[in-house]
């Protein structure tokens, strides 16, 4: 028997005096885990919750919870508040005894690619990252009224005015990708994306050195008719180039 044991646990922890809720995936195994931070885009409602499934088959922990202002969690939803809230999740990790601290990744679909990413530039606890059709540049993207009103009936303390407002304030991580050029990193991309076409990651993806860029074909922004393909894309990096596995684990 494991000394630890394979497990689903409810989480909450406090970001800026907010409470956060979510759940960690705990991994079988005799030694603290590598770990894997999950953030949701924006409004999170597809959650990417079967990478964690396989993850955790895989030897990972996993921990996903939801943004202020998400989905049950306190606070007011603002674009500003997601690298803060992902900085709490990974204080959060650290601390647990089944997380091997120098091992975790964060992986970040559409706005919570642009924060793993944007978190990940300035924060050495986080050895790789995953971004799954990521905002890069908030300028190359005008946020629709209407898909801003649509966010803001799925979110707490926002109004879609401030929505849009906040999206001029988003930074581009142009301004950063210097600051990723160490890291191992995977874009994974789909080339049916209604929103962020390829050409958006183009530049981006050029600048990475340690960066491996994969895109799948027909598939929308939520990868809905390529899921299989995404999770095996993403965790089979994770697992054999992400440098979180030794070569005898993965």
């Amino acid at each position: 028997m494991s000394k630890y044991e394979a497990g689903l646990d409810g989480v909450t922890f406090p970001s800026n005096g907010c409470k956060l809720l979510g759940g960690f995936y705990r991994a079988a195994g005799d030694t603290p885990r590598p770990t894997v931070v999950l953030l949701h885009g924006t409004p999170g409602i597809e959650k990417h919750l079967d990478i964690a499934y396989r993850l955790r088959d895989l030897g990972f922990n996993c921990l996903y919870f939801h943004f202020r202002g998400s989905w049950g969690s306190e606070g007011s939803f603002s674009f500003a508040h997601l690298a803060d809230d992902t900085r709490a999740a990974l204080d959060w990790v650290r601390r647990h005894p089944v997380v091997d601290s120098e091992r975790i990744a964060l992986v970040g679909g559409a706005m919570g690619g642009h924060a793993a990413l944007l978190v990940a530039a300035t924060d050495a606890r986080v050895r790789a990252v995953v971004a799954m059709c990521p905002l890069i540049d908030p300028g190359a993207f005008e946020l629709p009224e209407a898909m801003a009103h649509e966010f803001s009936t799925l979110l707490n303390g926002v109004t879609p005015r401030e929505l849009l407002d906040q999206w001029q304030r988003v930074r581009s991580l142009h301004e950063v990708v210097d600051a990723l050029a160490g890291r191992p990193i995977l874009l994974v991309t789909a080339d049916g994306d209604e929103l962020f076409p390829p050409s958006h990651y183009s530049d981006f993806a050029a600048r990475l050195p340690n960066g491996h860029w994969a895109r799948a074909e027909r598939t929308d922004h939520a990868f809905s008719m390529a899921r299989p393909w995404l999770v095996h894309t993403v965790t089979d990096w994770l697992r054999t180039r992400s440098g979180l596995l030794p070569s005898r684990e993965a």
